[in-house]
């Protein structure tokens, strides 16, 4: 039996972590979202069925994220500089 190795095609992108707030009844405040940083990731191709996408981080576990905390890297020169994949 052969081995056989699939890969799937994935994009590089920013995912932005943020810090959320919340009132006292427990509803989140949309405008109080601090971004705390921003970490290199690759994204899969296909989102889920409820919207989200799957990212992949440096040290290999993965996270399913919502597409507004991705920045997608989209020319050369962002992605050789954030380029971890060799």
């Amino acid at each position: 039996m052969a081995n056989i190795k699939v890969e799937f095609p994935r994009r590089q992108a920013m995912l932005s972590i943020w810090r959320k707030y919340w009132d006292a009844d427990g509803h989140e405040h949309e405008d109080t979202h601090i971004e705390l940083a921003r970490v290199p990731v690759f994204v899969w191709p296909m989102p889920t069925q409820d919207g989200c996408f799957i990212v992949e981080h440096q040290d290999g576990r993965c996270q399913k994220v919502q597409s507004v905390s991705l920045t997608f890297l989209g020319s050369k020169e962002l992605f050789s500089q954030y380029d971890w994949s060799e």
